[in-house]
């Protein structure tokens, strides 16, 4: 049975040392980020039993984690534990359903055990688990086949798809995935494009040339995108492409789709792409028509607004705003900025998160 994760998100030195200890003594797997954004990005690879935060920290911070997290169906269910210097927090933080509870300073090895298990019990009771399952039950575990020269690669692919349930073996090289696709015979492959002494299309030929193995549905991994995805999808067994580096999220979403579109359509599954942009018509003001007098002018000038004239145009407007309710008027306007606020707030976090998922794969393809 695997042991519980947690990811911790202190950044003082001791905080992380103390969690640690107590931790690891009680068969709990963990991992430490310092600040909010590392602790998200960790929590999309994890996918963590439980999640411990500092109230207080740089970068988002408690409440700001809560939210991103909330914003991602494989993570919202995920307990939120906050540590805070009192024994109890206010405010919004408390509203939130993935608040878990508080751990207050200084930190009692019991009290995180029982707030752990509190945490993890209101989690079942709810009977919440932030995995996303496929649409059609399956009596045993999906099993997968990465075939990938990169060790990081299969191990990241592993940790992902064995917290969602999945039953994933891997392969180092085209030859080894063929055999291992012989002996294990996976509901679906995830395919290296890029191999030494064979590439993904030459193993796709062969694995076509056997009766058994043909119906696998295949999806490319590739670091080209639609260079090379677009260029071979539906044609010997590939049926998808996903592009590295990749979330987790998204790995996962395209194995259910792929497994299901194959469950629904005979012969060869296709995944749907997505809809092309569609033209949206300019909301720029029309321009404005002059009407020619009528003489013969070829050319007419705009004739310059007087000075009364627009004085009353302005009063009229603002006649006009008062009428509807100055008050009511100005909460829109504030409320349609602070959206627009948070918008591009939110696209700013997930592009962080993003960036740091893929900071965190380059460290580990150096080690």
């Amino acid at each position: 049975m695997n042991k519980p994760s947690i990811v911790v998100i202190a950044e003082d030195i001791k905080t992380q040392e103390e969690f640690k200890r107590i931790l690891e003594h009680n068969n709990y797997d963990h991992v430490v980020a310092r600040n909010g954004i590392d602790g998200i990005a960790l929590s999309r690879m994890v996918i963590p039993s439980a999640i411990v935060v500092d109230k207080e920290i740089p970068q988002l911070q408690a409440i700001g984690v809560c939210k991103s997290l909330l914003a991602d169906d494989r993570l919202r269910s995920i307990p939120v534990i906050v540590l805070a210097a009192t024994a109890s927090v206010d405010g919004e933080l408390t509203t939130f359903s993935n608040f878990g509870g508080v751990l207050q300073r200084p930190i009692e090895e019991s009290v995180v055990k029982s707030t752990l298990q509190t945490a993890f019990e209101a989690k079942r009771k709810a009977g919440g688990s932030g995995i996303q399952k496929p649409a059609k039950h399956r009596e045993e575990p999906i099993k997968v086949l990465s075939v990938d020269d990169s060790s990081v690669v299969r191990k990241l692919v592993t940790m992902i798809l064995t917290a969602e349930g999945f039953k994933v073996s891997t392969a180092s090289d085209g030859l080894d995935g063929i055999n291992k696709a012989k002996e294990i015979k996976p509901d679906i492959i995830l395919l290296d494009f890029v191999m030494p002494k064979m590439n993904g299309f030459q193993v796709c030929r062969i694995l076509q040339k056997d009766e058994k193995l043909r119906q696998i549905p295949v999806i490319l991994v590739t670091s080209k995108g639609d260079k090379v995805g677009d260029k071979f999808v539906n044609q010997l067994g590939v049926t998808a492409y996903i592009t590295k580096p990749f979330q987790p999220e998204e790995l996962v979403t395209k194995i259910h789709q792929t497994l299901e579109a194959q469950e629904g359509t005979t012969p060869a599954p296709q995944i749907p792409q997505p809809p092309s942009p569609v033209a949206v018509p300019s909301v720029n003001p029309p321009e404005p028509v002059v009407v020619a007098p009528a003489a013969t002018a070829v050319r007419t000038q705009a004739v310059p607004v007087a000075a009364e004239t627009l004085k009353t145009m302005v009063q009229e407007e603002v006649s006009r705003i008062f009428a509807q309710g100055f008050e009511q008027k100005v909460e829109e306007l504030v409320k349609n900025e602070l959206e627009k606020l948070m918008k591009t707030l939110d696209k700013r976090i997930e592009k962080a998160v993003v960036e740091k998922m893929n900071e965190y794969i380059r460290r580990a393809k150096k080690k």
